[in-house]
């Protein structure tokens, strides 16, 4: 698919129980634009779900990009998450759910970039099953912990930022959540899939701009 049809299947405007989405605008890729590095994507830049997914797709001939929230946050905010859609060549949507899996083989833990005064922070990965909704699924699980600095001796909080994904055919789904985000509001994140995944495989999927 090209990414203005891309585009077009991502999550509705108007979503149950008060959510809503908001779509990027379509970003068209340029013709004759390089596709994959032969080399392996790195474990630099890594620091959440989603991060891991973006280093594992840059073979992707279109993308779709879309913001929802709603629910109730426990600072009485909203719930925000994240979609994005890719659209692949051949047999390339499912070599980047393996290129998901190799890299965080090699990239179990991962230093982020820091000031020197700054605590040290660690991002952490592991992949699990993913949804029973597609050709494949599974999901990239993120642990961002901050450790001490000084005499302190004294560790941070952990946050966790995962990624579901779901390919469809020559397409993947991905549903992310941040890090600010309790695990009960990640997992009402990822519990959009489902409808994801609908809007994917829909010949005449519901509008993704409010009044079209």
């Amino acid at each position: 698919m090209p990414a203005a049809e891309l585009r077009t299947h991502l999550l509705p405007a108007v979503l149950p129980d008060g959510w809503t989405s908001v779509a990027d605008p379509t970003e068209e890729k340029p013709k004759g634009a390089a596709g994959a590095s032969a080399t392996p994507p790195s474990c630099t830049g890594l620091i959440d779900g989603q991060s891991v997914v973006d280093a594992s797709t840059t073979a992707s001939s279109a993308t779709a990009k879309a913001m929802f929230s709603g629910g109730h946050s426990v600072d009485n905010g909203v719930i925000p998450g994240m979609e994005t859609l890719y659209s692949f060549p051949g047999d390339g949507a499912h070599q980047a759910m393996q290129g998901m899996r190799d890299l965080v083989g090699r990239c179990r833990s991962v230093e982020l970039p820091r000031a020197s005064w700054e605590p040290v922070e660690t991002a952490g990965f592991a992949v699990a099953e993913g949804p029973r909704l597609g050709d494949e699924s599974l999901v990239i699980q993120a642990m961002v912990t901050t450790g001490a600095t000084g005499a302190t001796g004294t560790t941070g909080e952990s946050q966790r930022a995962d990624a579901t994904v779901v390919r469809v055919g020559s397409s993947l789904v991905v549903i992310s959540s941040v890090l600010s985000l309790t695990r009960e509001e990640a997992d009402t994140v990822a519990a959009f899939m489902p409808a994801a995944v609908d809007q994917v495989t829909s010949d005449h999927p519901e509008p993704v701009d409010a009044g079209s």
